[in-house]
């Protein structure tokens, strides 16, 4: 029998697929019965995601392979991120690590990469995505961990993701000009940024430790605090569950450093020194809220910074992992609700979390889209048919007075950005609160169920 060709190992699976993809983006959901129109559907999806030939990997792929994107002039952030899904205490479910502090919930852990314009911030789609599961460990079996790290090939830790999700991301979004990896602290690690290095792709990193630098004795940390404040200045900072939306001035410090391995990497093939540059940005006390901690990020960098401007893009370019936790944020109990799915098994639960990062990333879109400045076409995310309903409800949204009518160009993601904003709720007018990612899922439910009204009635 000939092999398939294709990317989901059966061309069959691929209309099911599409069925599953197009009743998710138009519902915003992730329940069975509910995207299913009859029980039938409802049996064939849950049939696709068990199926043996799907996994997170392929489906991604699947997705890049029904766009047709041309990269080669365009720099690309792929900004990498983790977060955990978790199900509670279910014994149906099979096959599920073991998440929390203290290992007493069900569930596993997705590690996403998006890919974003590294010009005007579009947000392209999901880059690639890893699921995997951890087991709890007594303090014996830590111990060990601890003692052996070094002896473990980086390809067999959990910390491997950081440059395989990324590598996945760029194979999927092939021939760009450039690319530069987004990550957070966890993703300080040397191995990966030497592999970066390796692959010529630029990265912007936050320190997690105080790192050896050449020549000894310095370190990474004295040697930034001796640095002259460059610049001061304002920035406005979205709310995290640690920190509260406000706006903070920033003291910024920036210059090279050359990084050393790791005294005791058994890894002799990997460089002895990564020549980078340190970015430093602290906050003001007088401009924290309350008690709260003020701002302080370490950014290592591949990018020259010999300049103010340069070293603020770098800090656009991190705080864009905004993006990503906020794509997190709608997959769940806010969202699309993955830890209420009734789906049983490990694989299928990737399986269903995948597409639904694919969903949710939709929402980003439009979010990022909504002030105009991304500048991304409408075609890129709706399709004429669909295109066609937002201009007739654009008409009908719109206001006497020009504060309340659409102010995009009619070609742009901007203009059905604030379609589905005003359809989620929002009231339309500039001043107020920007539109987030829950307006926008509340409004694209209520717009493809009117787009459904009208293609039934026509």
């Amino acid at each position: 029998m000939a092999k398939s060709k294709s990317i989901l190992g059966d061309t069959r699976l691929e209309r099911p697929h599409g069925k599953l993809v197009d009743a998710m983006i138009q519902k915003q959901c992730i329940v069975l019965r509910a995207l299913g129109n009859n029980r039938t559907e409802e049996v064939v999806f849950g049939r696709f995601l068990s199926n043996p030939k799907i996994n997170p990997s392929n489906l991604v792929k699947q997705f890049w392979s029904n766009r047709t994107v041309d990269w080669e002039q365009k720099h690309l952030l792929i900004v990498e991120d983790t977060t955990t899904a978790s199900f509670g205490l279910f014994r149906n479910r099979s096959s599920l690590g073991f998440v929390g502090k203290e290992s007493t919930k069900s569930g596993f852990h997705l590690h996403a990469a998006l890919a974003l314009d590294a010009e005007n911030l579009s947000c392209y789609g999901l880059g690639a995505v890893k699921a995997f599961i951890t087991e709890p460990q007594d303090a014996l079996a830590r111990s060990l961990r601890r003692k052996d790290r070094w002896k473990t090939p980086i390809e067999e830790k959990e910390r491997y993701k950081w440059y395989s999700v990324a590598d996945e991301a760029i194979e999927n979004c092939c021939g760009a000009l450039r690319y530069t990896i987004v990550g957070d602290r966890e993703s300080d690690i040397y191995d990966v940024m030497a592999r970066f290095t390796d692959k010529k792709w630029d990265f912007v990193i936050r320190s997690a430790s105080n790192r050896r630098l050449e020549p000894d004795p310095n370190a990474l940390y004295p040697t930034i605090e001796e640095w002259p404040v460059q610049h001061t200045y304002s920035v406005k900072l979205p709310s995290t569950p640690k920190r509260s939306a406000h706006e903070a001035t920033l003291e910024l410090k920036f210059g090279p450093v050359t990084l050393k391995r790791p005294k005791s990497h058994p890894d002799k093939n990997l460089p002895d020194k990564l020549p980078l540059y340190a970015v430093e940005a602290k906050e003001q006390p007088a401009t924290t809220v309350g008690n709260e901690d003020p701002v302080h990020w370490v950014i290592l960098t591949s990018h020259p910074v010999q300049s103010i401007e340069q070293a603020k893009q770098i800090l656009r370019w991190y705080r864009e992992r905004w993006v990503i936790e906020q794509t997190f944020r709608t997959l769940k109990s806010e969202g699309l609700d993955i830890e209420n799915s009734e789906v049983e098994t490990f694989e299928s639960l990737a399986n269903l979390a995948t597409m639904a990062l694919q969903a949710a990333t939709q929402i980003m879109q439009l979010v990022n889209a909504r002030n105009g400045q991304t500048c991304q076409a409408i075609e890129d995310v709706f399709l004429p048919m669909e295109i066609s309903c937002l201009k007739q409800l654009n008409a009908n949204l719109e206001g006497q007075t020009e504060k309340q009518k659409n102010p995009h160009p009619l070609n742009s993601l901007a203009f059905a950005a604030w379609v589905i904003a005003r359809l989620g709720g929002w009231s339309g007018y500039s001043n107020q609160r920007p539109p987030g990612p829950i307006t926008m899922l509340n409004g694209l439910v209520r717009f493809y169920n009117i787009l459904e009204g009208a293609s039934l009635r026509s």
